[in-house]
């Protein structure tokens, strides 16, 4: 396998291919009730109208003191009832456009290295239509790496607690396992979902799948684990050195007006991250499933089955 040539492809379809960066965004966002709405209703309503509640319970300032408090705690209740409603949204809406955005970059790398020109349109089709499948596989792998939190490392953190040292010489053991046991997760969900997409298997099967193309392919798939480590690590620090100097100008303008430079790093900072983050995930997943296919000498996908 020509590892350098994986990485060099991967590059040119990140910088030559810029409207995938869309896609690489939020799948590097995926790899971060009704009951309470009544209930907060219920407290608003309490809230909107406290002067009847104030007649009730007016015993002096005192009264008056602990009828506000009340509200005031009612009040901060339905706050944060709304936040965590709020942030429940959020995330169920990044999650489903990061699972359609990494069906549609692998099936729109698939197809760049098949030498066509994919649009966004097409990827995005594919991600839908495959919504389910990579969603199945989703939990499961999640469910995996929780269970290998509550098998490996909690009970570490249990035998630290009660012996001390002796936990600690118990965690040289557990500990190593429990990376071992995430990184090989990891990389049965980075096959997985490739088989899935460009194979068309089902959830089960795709994990299968996944673990059957880790084994037969152990040692090139270390060689890209390491690889992909190693474009990490420089992708960190590359990315916190330009971010330090993109933060210089905004700094002197705060030191003029801090209100004014605050904002205005604020924005810069978020649109920097956005942009990064959307050719990190191009390039890191492209390069995943350029390796997969190389691994399977699968035929690359052509424009079919929109």
């Amino acid at each position: 396998m020509d590892y350098g040539g994986l990485v060099k492809k991967a590059l040119d379809i990140m910088w030559k291919f810029k409207y995938l960066w869309v896609f690489g965004f939020f799948v590097q966002v995926l790899s971060g009730g009704g009951w309470g709405i009544g209930r907060i209703s219920d407290k608003w309503e309490n809230f909107k109208f406290p002067i009847a509640r104030w007649s009730d319970s007016w015993h002096g300032l005192n009264g008056l003191k602990m009828t506000i408090d009340n509200h005031i705690g009612e009040l901060a209740i339905a706050v944060i009832l709304l936040l965590i409603l709020a942030a429940f949204l959020i995330f169920l809406i990044f999650l489903v456009l990061g699972i359609i955005s990494q069906g549609g970059l692998i099936h729109c790398v698939s197809r760049i290295q098949a030498g066509e020109r994919p649009t966004l349109g097409d990827g995005w089709n594919i991600g839908v239509k495959n919504f389910w499948r990579m969603l199945g596989i989703w939990i499961i792998i999640v469910i995996c790496i929780l269970a290998s939190i509550l098998v490996l490392l909690v009970p570490f953190i249990l035998v630290i607690i009660a012996s001390g040292i002796f936990g600690l010489l118990f965690g040289m053991f557990l500990i190593p396992l429990f990376i071992l046991a995430i990184i090989t997760i990891s990389l049965i969900d980075f096959y997985a979902t490739r088989t899935c997409i460009l194979e068309g298997k089902g959830v089960f099967d795709s994990l299968a799948g996944g673990w059957k193309t880790l084994i037969n392919n152990l040692a090139k798939t270390i060689m890209v684990t390491i690889i992909s480590v190693g474009s990490t690590i420089i992708y960190i620090i590359g990315f916190i050195i330009v971010g330090l100097v993109l933060a210089i100008p905004f700094v002197l303008i705060a030191v003029a007006n801090l209100f004014l430079g605050i904002v205005l790093g604020v924005l810069a900072g978020l649109i920097y991250i956005i942009l990064v983050s959307g050719a990190w995930g191009t390039y890191i997943d492209s390069f995943w499933t350029l390796a997969f296919l190389e691994l399977k000498k699968l035929k690359p996908v052509v424009g079919t089955g929109l």
